[in-house]
């Protein structure tokens, strides 16, 4: 378990996001702060382009397959298992369409899951997919010993997120690898909700597959997704939703049946969206050379101020309240959190706020405690 702990030497990367200049920036969980490089980033794309044309393309590929790499430090996915993608809703599809569901035609999601994924999964149905959502108890979290009661000898695949995103409630991804594969499925986990705020060990897991993007505590912005596979299922997969970029030789523009690729790029579809792509590599840099137990112990440090001032307050905490049970933001509701919000929002205390679960708080590495405390002095007096 990592100690939290307020690290003031971060306050020196503050300065490479210009929105921390007139903002109390606490939505890192829902999108994050604008790396200052980020035009730059884009320039360099459009003098690549402008300087080769098409001929980029003989850059372009070797960049991609760079990006994903970096990507995959966050998560120790190694060098050659990550793939890009424009969002994680398309990248469940992919996998989704790999699957056959003939003789294991059950998935099994949580019910708490963030609908995006629901509703592609829910689509499936048309191939004999039949969804179990494992229901919860309390709203805020998924009980692990309901997850591993659902999982039996007709799963196919498990469908999970990290976090519940209404709450911030990690899920034991572990356990519930252990159990999936007594029983010969496979698991897919969504790390959006934790990836760049929480250490993330795909290994330690022993996971099948993970998805996840860069707009919210990565700061990576719109666009840039990722899909990892552990090495030796990758080739088993076939997806159905599939394009030139996916193939063996791309460029060689061959007839159909697609020959797949046998590294990382057969589940790449169409043409990728290579601006996101810079963008996003930009936005990794700090928090690669922060690292990620140095960036979890400032947010648990935060949080937990959060979380005191909240139920001193008497403010209902809708987030678990244990550190090691929780990701980087904490929800905080009461009667007129809706109202509350809306005020916030409108003197630059920057947060969401969600149904049956209130105001959304994410402080991050370039979060300070006295940030901390003039945000939940503000919201204590707008819920009395």
């Amino acid at each position: 378990m990592i100690e939290p702990q307020i690290d003031p030497a971060l306050e020196r990367y503050r300065e490479d996001y210009p929105i921390l200049a007139d903002s109390t920036y606490m939505n890192s969980n829902s999108m994050g702060a604008m790396h200052r490089g980020t035009a730059e980033a884009l320039r360099e794309y459009t003098q690549v382009w402008a300087r080769e044309g098409v001929e980029a393309w003989d850059h372009w590929p070797t960049f991609i397959t760079e990006t994903a790499d970096m990507a995959a430090r966050f998560f120790n996915g190694g060098v050659g298992n990550t793939t890009l993608g424009e969002n994680v809703a398309t990248l469940q599809a992919r996998i989704a369409s790999s699957l056959d569901y003939a003789s294991r035609p059950k998935v099994v999601i949580e019910q708490l899951m963030f609908p995006n994924v629901i509703y592609v999964w829910e689509r499936f149905a048309r191939l004999g997919v039949e969804l179990e959502l494992v229901p919860s108890d309390d709203g805020v979290t998924i009980s692990t010993e309901r997850m591993l009661e659902a999982i039996d000898e007709r799963t196919r695949i498990v469908s999970i997120s990290h976090a519940v995103y209404v709450s911030g409630a990690l899920l034991d991804v572990a356990a519930i690898c252990k159990r999936a594969h007594e029983v010969g499925a496979l698991v897919m986990c969504d790390v959006y909700q934790t990836a760049g705020v929480v250490p993330i060990d795909v290994q330690a897991w022993d996971l099948d597959i993970l998805v996840g993007g860069s707009h919210k505590w990565l700061c990576g912005g719109p666009g840039t997704c990722f899909l990892w596979v552990r090495p030796g299922l990758r080739e088993q997969l076939e997806p159905m939703t599939t394009g030139w970029m996916a193939h063996a030789a791309p460029f060689d523009m061959a007839p159909a049946p697609i020959e797949l690729a046998k590294d990382s790029w057969r589940l790449v579809a169409g043409t990728p969206s290579v601006p996101a792509y810079y963008v996003a590599r930009n936005a990794y840099q700090n928090l690669l050379e922060i690292g990620m137990d140095r960036i979890r112990a400032h947010n648990l440090a935060l949080s937990r101020i959060i979380i005191n001032r909240a139920l001193e307050a008497g403010l209902t905490v809708r987030s678990p309240v244990d550190d090691a049970a929780r990701t980087g933001f904490v929800a905080v509701d009461f009667p007129t959190s809706e109202a509350a919000s809306k005020v916030l929002i409108s003197e630059r205390y920057k947060h969401d706020w969600r149904p049956n679960c209130g105001l959304r708080i994410g402080p991050h590495f370039y979060s300070t405690q006295a940030e901390v405390e003039r945000m939940m002095t503000r919201v204590i007096e707008l819920a009395r």
